[in-house]
């Protein structure tokens, strides 16, 4: 053969013209194939970027070539890619067919599981789910997973063709890194990942690629305008993306246990108060506390992300957290609420930095409830209020309260959990109860 090219014609002409045009341009072209076949070849080395990961630390990806973002986008499904493989349509579906059998393809029950779902949208979507084309044939490839993961040869034949051509069971599994996190999206392997957990591993070697890429919760956090991309959680999030590089703030449970233990005390739960609201509520943490005890609750927000999230995370209806500026709704609203909370805002009116007094906007507050106001505040021990709040310590607030409202009575219910690194010298602020009686 070699004998054979280099006898050619063709070949022979050009090697006589080494600086013609088409000499140069073919020449040319066999460099880049080179080039890009050593590139290819470095690319697929197996060992190039493999690593053994826990499989808590691999989220769900998006499905046939699409991201984890954009599969999220199209499917509104905005915590899908926070969401870890155990939590899967793919290992809640092995799941339910371990407990209930191949039940599970009745078609009364096979079109209701996550995992049918999932594969409906993706054939929606993007016009196929692996060689499905039609959703008729998608329990095909239903039953191909599940003959995966009893370890059986995937059924084949003519009369159905080949609606399950997953992966060998040896490819790779890639992922692609989770931006300020341990975590990994997953872009080919859910069903070889999912077998592998429902089999009890709790690690897997996957194949890294790409560079780091943020989620949604992600991105929506760092589009807080009170954080100003700094990694805070302002109110509690479990998401695993959330674990190792994000700061929390605000514990948040230390002050519904207390506000909880005074409610209970005072007889002010549920038939007897029914309304709360919680006046800057961020992401919406008390509000969604106060919907689980009974309570119809509400939040108000200036932030549009904050809102966004306590749709998105908490699951609270768009009527439930308000967008808008404190004052304003307070001045525009004209109804009252049984239970009211203000926290970490009035501060910001006593040190000048909003349009209205202090004094003002207590007494807004103080028309919007009936029976209780929660509150606390900035204080003057905390290092970064020390000469702005100088005086307003736990006792010169009471007083204040006391001075200008017109509530009864003024309970200490102690102060929060917050100060700890890195806020050990600020927070620990004495959380009020203010009452008609």
């Amino acid at each position: 053969m070699k004998s054979h090219i280099r006898d050619n014609a063709i070949v022979n002409f050009l090697r006589n013209r080494p600086q013609s045009f088409p000499t140069r341009l073919l020449r040319g072209m066999a460099r880049g194939v080179e080039a890009f076949s050593k590139e290819w070849r470095v690319n697929q080395s197996p060992t190039t970027n493999d690593r053994e990961v826990p499989i808590e630390a691999l989220l769900c990806g998006g499905e046939c070539g699409l991201t984890a973002y954009q599969f999220a986008r199209q499917t509104r499904d905005f915590m899908r890619p926070s969401r870890p493989i155990s939590a899967s349509p793919h290992v809640d579906f092995l799941q339910r067919y371990q407990a209930i059998g191949e039940d599970i393809f009745s078609p009364e029950i096979l079109p209701l599981t996550s995992y049918y779902r999932n594969a409906l949208n993706t054939l929606r979507i993007t016009g196929r789910y692996f060689s499905c084309r039609k959703e008729e044939d998608l329990p095909v490839v239903v039953r191909g997973f599940v003959q995966s993961f009893l370890n059986k040869p995937v059924l084949r034949s003519d009369a159905t063709r080949d609606y399950t051509d997953y992966s060998a069971p040896g490819s790779p599994v890639l992922v692609r890194p989770i931006a300020f996190s341990k975590c990994f999206e997953i872009l080919d392997g859910h069903h070889r990942v999912a077998i592998a957990y429902m089999r009890g591993a709790r690690s897997y070697v996957v194949q890294v690629q790409g560079s780091p890429v943020a989620t949604p919760l992600q991105q929506l956090l760092l589009d807080h305008l009170w954080v100003r991309g700094r990694r805070e959680l302002y109110q509690p999030i479990d998401s695993p993306e959330l674990k190792h590089e994000w700061t929390l703030v605000r514990r948040c449970s230390d002050r519904m246990e207390k506000m909880r233990d005074f409610l209970v005390r005072h007889s002010l739960l549920p038939p007897r108060c029914r309304s709360y609201i919680d006046v800057a509520c961020n992401y919406g943490w008390f509000p969604k506390a106060f919907q689980e005890m009974g309570f119809c609750a509400q939040g108000v927000e200036i932030d549009w992300a904050a809102c966004k999230i306590g749709e998105k995370v908490y699951g609270l209806e768009r009527k439930q957290i308000m967008q808008s500026d404190a004052v304003e709704f307070l001045r525009t609203s004209n109804r009252s609420y049984d239970v009211v909370s203000c926290f970490s805002l009035l501060h910001h009116f006593v040190m000048g930095s909003a349009y209205v007094s202090a004094q003002e906007m207590m007494r807004l507050l103080d028309d919007k409830t009936r029976y209780v106001l929660f509150l606390d505040m900035g204080q003057d021990h905390e290092e970064w209020f020390r000469d702005r709040l100088r005086g307003w310590n736990s006792d010169f607030i009471e007083e204040w309260l006391k001075k200008n409202t017109s509530f009864k009575t003024i309970h200490r219910l102690g102060a929060d959990s917050d100060n700890v690194p890195p806020f050990e010298n600020n927070y620990g602020r004495t959380l009020f109860a203010c009452t008609r009686s």
